[in-house]
């Protein structure tokens, strides 16, 4: 229950607005997997979605599902940052909450599961929080998955003259978009729309002056600095030994970085090209495994060939030497 960055509100209005409907995907998912506990984290910013659950809770007699009010500090609504809050638990390097007993599951998630398990209602829709200092009215909104994000927009009174970007996502790893005919997916959470005062454009990068702050931001304790240099240089092999995917891209680094180097986009082009890399090298394993086993196929052929010339000249032969011949016997 905890939303990804800030400016999104989806999930907190999902859980004041359908907090039995979550709670009735949860019990779904209790059934399913059988965990020994469950807990609902919620953002001390969110007491009206915290009490819906509660209410909802007690409304169900539920007694297997506890809620937990956590600090509302970005990027907690991660699922590493998340279960180490609520655990002091660490997911393992380059692992899943799986390795270590835990699932972690969002609150949209249990709500859509319930639909569709006990309503057999397919995911049609979902609530975008569409936000930012450049939309006249900015709220949440429940829409189709394939509306348009100008039509939401325009829901919401347009847009204001003064608009500069529009971002699909939150401030810090939203994405920005050149058209708003883009559709709305399943994972849209957020459509913000940003003024030039509210969200500037970031000044030139200039050298890293390696002041380390980066290093003291980061979320997932990755050493930012060096990832940035072995991305930059292509060195893809030493940029995996600093758990390179183990970045969430959260952007901390980025954003308190003096030099104002956009490391999120070298750590994002450098798994791009690992990516790119692994797809390759499996593209060739593959055809070196079929020129292997056509050569293999080949020689088959070819010693059931020899093998089979010899039976017919060892046929031959006796057919010489006074035994039965095969070519007599044939005419016959």
């Amino acid at each position: 229950g905890a939303e990804c960055e800030p400016y999104i509100t989806c999930d907190q209005r999902l859980m004041r607005e359908h907090a039995t409907e979550v709670i009735e995907g949860v019990r779904i998912l209790q059934h399913i997997v059988q965990p020994s506990a469950c807990t609902i984290a919620v953002e001390d910013s969110m007491p009206a979605a915290e009490t819906a659950l509660r209410d909802a809770l007690e409304a169900l007699q539920e007694t297997g599902v506890s809620v937990t009010r956590i600090p509302t500090i970005y990027p907690t609504g991660g699922e590493r940052q998340l279960i180490k809050v609520l655990t002091g638990r660490e997911v393992p390097s380059q692992g899943l909450p799986a390795d270590i007993g835990i699932i972690c599951q969002n609150v949209g998630t249990a709500a859509a599961i319930y639909r569709a398990v006990s309503l057999g209602q397919p995911l049609l829709s979902r609530i975008v929080t569409v936000t930012g200092a450049g939309i006249q009215s900015p709220q949440n909104l429940e829409v189709r998955i394939g509306t348009q994000l100008g039509h939401l927009a325009s829901v919401c009174g347009g847009y204001r003259q003064d608009v500069e970007r529009l971002l699909i996502g939150g401030p810090m790893m939203g994405f920005a978009v050149n058209s708003d005919a883009v559709p709305v997916i399943k994972t849209t959470n957020c459509i913000l729309a940003v003024t030039r005062e509210e969200m500037p454009a970031p000044p030139p990068a200039q050298p890293c002056i390696r002041c380390g702050k980066c290093t003291e931001v980061c979320p997932a304790d990755l050493l930012p600095q060096q990832l940035y240099w072995y991305a930059r240089s292509g060195n893809y092999d030493a940029v995996q030994d600093y758990d390179l995917f183990d970045c969430i891209e959260c952007g901390c680094c980025a954003y308190v970085c003096p030099s104002h180097i956009p490391l999120v986009q070298h750590y994002r082009h450098a798994k791009t090209e690992i990516w790119a890399q692994e797809k390759q090298r499996r593209k060739s394993d593959l055809a070196r495994q079929r020129h292997e086993a056509r050569l293999a196929r080949l020689e088959r052929i070819k010693e059931e060939r020899a093998e089979k010339m010899a039976r017919k000249k060892q046929s031959l032969q006796q057919g010489e030497g006074g035994g039965p011949d095969p070519r007599q016997a044939a005419i016959q």
